[in-house]
């Protein structure tokens, strides 16, 4: 039995089709308990109403305690000896909680880890980067050691817990939860024996932008993270590798979130991340935060450590945090970015430095079109933040003919502010020569210039 955890305060746009995925989706023994936590709207109806239609739904009620709380009291109703969260705004796939149930009666795995993906007003949209790939590479029964990129999915939703694991590790919910699900997520990371690593998408997170965990400008909201980035790296002290690599996942994904929100931010926001940022550099490997962290933000960092307004307010306003926006050149120390500041702030010229993904190559097929028996695709092609003095590109295909003409407008990026910068010699036509009706769905591009080499695959939008 799975027991599923559903709390709701004032959810009633939503929560009718939260239960109805749930209770449609593939895994049939299940102990759905929804506890509404003082809603003023039609929550509870709702959820009653579903409970009449069927008896696998238990509902609870109770005065306004927070979703920590809410979490808390139905746990300790739940009969299951598995146990799963999905939020009332939330729902899941027909397939992906089945899939992650029957590996775990396989493996014995004391959780198992699901991949999610965003529900947006314009429909469903892929979950960042980071955690594409930490699912792109399913396992079985590994450890938090073997396995540190795990801690990236760090939402308490989208995981199934073992009961008797969950009991035995006293795992629970802090009553304030703003970024308080890091922590629960990271301790059962670190205790449990086993742990799955699911491929099957599962859980369709919506975006909700009055969300507590995904919209504040507070210096409370700062400190609320970075105290639970704080747990999270005490947590993990006597896993001195693991740390580290939780450290720069958080710097390299986590707190560019909270930085960039400086764009719309106070003196009192700025004076928050002066105290709390430094303390996460610290933690990390100087040679892998210099090679994994992107320069911009290794440029801030190293403002707010400085610990002066003007600098970093000087810096903002010039969309420092856009290093597309700046020119770049070879530079003693490697590819440099000149952000604001530059020669002008205490800040070592290295630090400038781009890093290897900053400057890979990129690739997109922009429009396709039929010519008789041809594929003719307009390519946009550079590497990113650099412009190339003379750029070649060859095409890998599947055995078919790929003529390459240097031409075509150049990749154009664009600023959260509105400016613009244009790769030089970036566009291409590529042409596929006698391909009929038939046509792949990618093109592998290789782009040189000069000692600089990169090779992406390109999805080739249907004509």
């Amino acid at each position: 039995m799975l027991s599923v955890v559903v709390p709701v305060y004032n959810g009633a746009l939503h929560l009718d089709e939260a239960l109805r995925s749930i209770r449609r989706q593939d895994y049939r023994r299940l102990d759905i308990v929804v506890i509404d936590d003082g809603s003023s709207d039609d929550s509870l109806a709702i959820a009653r109403r579903h409970a009449r239609a069927d008896r696998r739904v238990m509902v609870l009620s109770q005065a306004n305690a927070g979703v920590g709380a809410a979490r808390r009291a139905a746990v300790a109703a739940a009969t299951g000896s598995f146990l799963t969260f999905i939020d009332a705004d939330d729902t899941v796939t027909r397939t992906g909680i089945r899939r992650a149930m029957d590996v775990l009666e396989e493996t014995g795995s004391d959780l198992a880890v699901m991949p999610y993906q965003r529900l947006e007003l314009t429909g469903l949209k892929p979950a960042a980067p980071w955690i594409r790939a930490l699912h792109a590479k399913p396992a079985r029964h590994v450890t938090l050691a073997e396995r540190p990129d795990v801690l990236v999915n760090a939402i308490a939703c989208a995981k199934i817990f073992r009961r008797e694991f969950w009991d035995a590790q006293a795992l629970d919910f802090p009553t304030v939860l703003l970024a308080g699900d890091q922590i629960v997520t990271a301790r059962a990371y670190r205790d449990a024996k086993g742990i799955d690593i699911s491929g099957a998408m599962t859980y369709n997170w919506r975006r909700m932008e009055t969300s507590i965990s995904q919209g504040q400008v507070t210096a409370h909201a700062v400190h609320a993270r970075f105290d639970a980035i704080d747990a999270v790296l005490e947590l993990l002290e006597d896993l001195p590798e693991v740390r580290a690599e939780r450290a720069l996942q958080y710097l390299r994904y986590n707190v560019p979130n909270s930085v960039l929100k400086l764009e719309r931010a106070d003196d009192a926001y700025l004076d928050a991340l002066i105290e709390r940022v430094p303390r996460v550099v610290a933690a990390t490997p100087p040679d892998r935060y210099a090679a994994e962290v992107p320069a911009q933000y290794r440029v801030l960092n190293a403002l707010l450590a400085a610990g002066e307004h003007a600098p970093v307010w000087r810096f903002v306003r010039a969309e420092g945090m856009q290093p597309e926006m700046h020119p770049s050149g070879d530079e003693p120390a490697g590819p440099t970015v000149y952000l604001p500041g530059w020669q002008v702030d205490a800040v070592p010229a290295e630090t400038y430095v781009l890093t290897h993904e900053q400057t890979s190559a990129r690739a997109v097929v922009r429009a396709v079109r039929r010519d008789g028996a041809d594929l003719v695709l307009d390519v946009a092609a550079w590497f990113g933040n650099i412009d190339a003095v003379a750029p070649r590109l060859t095409v890998k295909t599947d055995g078919d003919i790929a003529r390459v003409e240097h031409a075509g407008d150049p990749h154009v990026v664009t600023s959260r502010q509105g400016a613009q910068r244009r790769y030089p010699g970036s566009g291409w036509v590529v042409t596929l020569e006698g391909v009929g009706r038939r046509a792949p769905a990618a093109v592998t591009l290789t782009l040189q210039d000069g000692s600089r080499s990169g090779t992406v695959t390109a999805a080739i939008p249907r004509s």
